[in-house]
């Protein structure tokens, strides 16, 4: 498709972005659609980006983000491009929109990266086999989703307190020592950044809470007919038991991510948790998410609370002249989510 003009995003592209983020649903049975005040906004979470746009006969028909950071990688401070928010429209799919708005990107933001980067929906298979293509990943590092879901009050063993976003932040790394794709901690790009929680008296129990309902909400535009079923038996049960809440179609999701999550036992992360569901219950919220790595031990640490949790697959995929190994401790920077 020679005819394809790539060119950089301005603020006129706005309403286009904005229409063609309407066209890309994702998911299969459960289908999901980010709701943006603006496109811009998740980008200026970062000091470096670009955005960049696709036309065909003057019509908007792809997009695609970048930003590129310093990281820490097996000693050396490199230079890492993180690619994301690429959109195509569907009537413009497998025409190689997605592949020519990757090389732009690259070519604009990326020429001196020693390592680009991306992440997606482990289930999402279209998307997966479009970034094998356009990507070309040396690395495919495996990582699960947690969904912790906020129903009810859980009991508070231990006092908890509010604590700074980089007190939370430098306790867990003293804890990490081992922690790779580390990026520097930049208080003034922590625009969905709510609150830092941890146990009084124990420094080694705390998280920080993100929320993404003014930069990326997520809209159910469907559920499996198996799920609105037990919504309506939910509806029916609420009077005499408390169950997890399940989204109706066109329900924008109440959600919080954690990060820098930490607990030295069992039963400190289960009391820290305690905490944040009733924080979270207390706002709205009706589901916590959490990035972890496979091999990531906070997995195992949840399953030993007791706590029930849903997960779902992710992947994080990695090229250049320096990119983590799959047998890293990786960092997920919030702001990627």
């Amino acid at each position: 498709m020679s005819d394809i003009k790539i060119s950089p995003f301005s603020p006129e592209d706005e309403g286009a972005a904005l229409a063609l983020e309407e066209q890309c649903v994702q998911g299969t049975s459960l289908r999901l659609k980010f709701c943006r005040p603006n496109f811009r906004s998740r980008s200026e979470l970062y000091e470096n980006y670009r955005i960049t746009c696709a036309r065909r006969d003057g019509e908007f028909i792809g997009i695609i983000a970048g930003a590129l950071k310093e990281v820490k990688l097996h000693g050396e401070d490199i230079r890492a491009l993180y690619v994301y928010d690429l959109r195509v429209h569907p009537a413009f799919r497998k025409m190689g929109v997605g592949k020519k708005l990757t090389s732009a990107l690259i070519d604009e933001l990326g020429k001196n990266a020693d390592c680009l980067y991306t992440l997606i929906n482990g289930e999402n298979e279209r998307a997966l086999g479009l970034a094998r293509y356009n990507f070309g990943p040396k690395v495919i590092i495996p990582l699960t989703y947690v969904l912790i879901p906020v129903y009810k009050k859980r009991a508070e063993k231990t006092p908890w307190k509010f604590e700074k976003a980089r007190n939370i932040h430098e306790s867990y790394l003293r804890n990490k020592t081992e922690m790779e794709f580390l990026p520097s901690f930049n208080e003034e790009k922590q625009a969905g950044y709510v609150a830092g929680l941890a146990l009084d008296g124990q420094s080694e129990a705390g998280c920080s809470v993100w929320t993404n309902e003014n930069i990326l909400a997520e809209q159910v535009t469907r559920i499996p007919s198996r799920m609105n079923a037990l919504r309506i038996l939910n509806r029916l049960l609420r009077p005499l038991i408390k169950l997890p809440h399940i989204p109706a179609p066109n329900e924008v999701i109440q959600s919080w991510f954690l990060f820098d999550l930490q607990g030295n036992s069992a039963q400190s992360l289960k009391s820290l948790l305690a905490a944040v569901n009733n924080y979270a219950l207390a706002h709205g919220r009706t589901y916590l998410y959490l990035l972890l790595q496979d091999n990531d031990p906070m997995l195992q640490a949840l399953r030993a609370t007791g706590l029930k949790f849903f997960t779902f697959p992710y992947r994080f995929l990695a090229k250049g002249r320096a990119f983590p190994r799959e047998s890293d401790n990786i960092y997920i920077d919030i702001r990627d989510l």
